[in-house]
């Protein structure tokens, strides 16, 4: 079945008409269709609980596939008229309709459901077609399908949904504008031509032993009267599926053009009609159903009484189950998280304790204060055992004698080959070297920039004097820091 198919039910008293309907182009095909027959006990106080089950079972047994459900009631469940609104203006109409409408057919407002379509427009306000049902009916049909998973989502009158697939079919003669009439052996429909507003619909019941013709015939006068366009309309095109119209006749009593209309003109029928549906019954059904299928007007009961909610439900529903899901989530995340901080400051406690515990041992007994210091520390005393081990420190460190004699000799080194040095004495002290000579001329010069430039070394005091061509120095050297 077609997943964007939709379900029209037709209630009236006594039968249900059910078919499931899909758009094909701009038209409604219908791929399914069924009655059931309501008991006749049923039919007191109207009690809709029993043929709603019986729809959704009959609907599982076929296994119809639909996205939406769409009813539409019959005229003898509803009462229609036309009153006069002071606005023109949909929604100022809608605030004031039902005020209107208590006054003008004697409804109890609190306790019915309202819809209205403007007729026509005028300075003076509109002329509204007002549809009211009582509330019971409509809450006993609504509650006994949400009870079997049928919420459906438009509630109209059988004449609108009529009127619905003939606006469709009389697109080929939008220039003559003829009036439609749709007739079985119980009621009957009359859409006149749109002037202003929505095409006037008139519905009304019929009786099996009526003579059909003359009835035709009497109410297409009335109806001239009433409405101007109708007056004008020189065709009358019929849909009579069960007969007992004489269309000659008919011709001869009203002097206009009398043509029928078959339900192909209307529909498709991908299915044999079944013998117990009424053709014009299975049209008003998918009627219903192009209310959702195909863009038009809607005259709608459940926005007024018990509005539809059910993609609302579905998607507070999707949020409810996300939000809690979403719930669950972050305080799995949030406990995975808190069990991982806690784990990560055990490892980092522990490691610490471990650090601070070899490090006292690497350091001598020094605590631990600052990583980041204790790493500066642990740097310099590795680059210090580096050295150790290359032969430039003893163990002891820079400050150690053989490290002092060591840059003291790198600085005599740097002196140039040509200067004749004679070291006398050098004395060693835990903070200096005294340094005691000789040089040839200026040749102190050299030894005491030697000094300078290395960069271990620092010049504390100098003394010089010549004597006996050469030059005596005395040179106290320090440790650079």
């Amino acid at each position: 079945m077609e997943q964007n198919a939709c379900l029209g039910i037709y209630i009236a008293p006594g039968r249900v008409t059910v078919v499931l309907a899909a758009r094909a182009g701009g038209r409604v095909e219908l791929l399914e269709q069924f009655c059931i027959a309501v008991d006749s006990d049923q039919q007191q106080g109207f009690s809709f609980a029993q043929t709603a089950q019986a729809i959704s079972t009959a609907c599982n047994e076929k296994q119809l596939v639909f996205s939406d459900v769409a009813v539409s009631i019959d005229c003898r469940l509803y009462r229609q008229q036309v009153i006069h609104s002071e606005f023109s203006e949909p929604k100022q109409i809608a605030q004031t309709i039902k005020f209107d409408a208590e006054e003008a057919i004697a409804i109890n407002a609190a306790e019915s459901a309202v819809a209205f379509e403007i007729a026509s427009k005028g300075l003076s306000g509109a002329e509204v077609s007002v549809f009211a049902v009582s509330g019971s009916v409509i809450s006993e049909i609504i509650l006994a399908m949400q009870n079997n998973k049928l919420d459906p989502v438009t509630i109209e009158p059988d004449s609108i949904c009529i009127r619905r697939l003939i606006e469709q079919a009389s697109v080929s003669d939008a220039e003559t504008k003829p009036v439609y009439i749709a007739l079985s052996q119980e009621k009957c429909f009359i859409v006149s031509p749109q002037q202003q507003g929505n095409a006037p619909v008139r519905a009304f019941l019929t009786d099996t032993v009526q003579n059909k013709t003359a009835m035709l015939a009497r109410e297409i006068m009335l109806t001239a009267a009433s409405s101007p366009a109708a007056g004008q309309a020189g065709k009358i095109i019929i849909y009579a599926p069960e007969g007992g119209v004489d269309t000659g006749v008919l011709n001869e009593q009203t002097n206009l053009t009398i043509e029928t209309l078959d339900s192909a003109a209307l529909i498709i029928a991908k299915n044999q009609q079944q013998d117990d549906c009424s053709g014009l019954d299975v049209l008003i059904a998918a009627g219903a159903a192009a209310g959702l299928l195909v863009k038009g007007t809607k005259v709608d009961f459940r926005p007024d009484f018990m509005p539809y909610q059910g993609k609302k439900t579905t998607l507070e529903k999707g949020v409810k189950i996300l939000s809690v899901s979403l719930a669950v989530l972050f305080v799995a995340l949030g406990i995975f998280g808190h069990l991982q901080y806690y784990r990560t400051n055990s490892y980092r406690n522990r490691l610490e304790d471990k650090f601070q515990k070899e490090y006292s041992l690497a350091m001598t007994g020094a605590k631990l204060k600052k990583t980041s210091e204790a790493v500066r520390k642990l740097q310099s005393e590795i680059n210090r055992i580096k050295d150790v081990k290359s032969g430039l420190l003893s163990a002891s460190g820079e400050d150690s004698i053989e490290a002092k004699l060591t840059f003291l000799l790198e600085a005599i080194n740097g002196v140039p080959k040509n200067v004749d040095i004679d070291i006398d004495k050098i004395a060693v002290t835990t903070k200096t070297m005294t340094l005691t000579g000789s040089t040839s001329g200026r040749g102190y010069l050299q030894l005491f920039d030697a000094i300078d430039k290395h960069p271990k070394l620092a010049k504390s005091s100098e003394y010089y004097e010549s004597k006996d061509g050469r030059d005596h120095f005395r040179l106290t050297i320090a440790l650079e820091q």
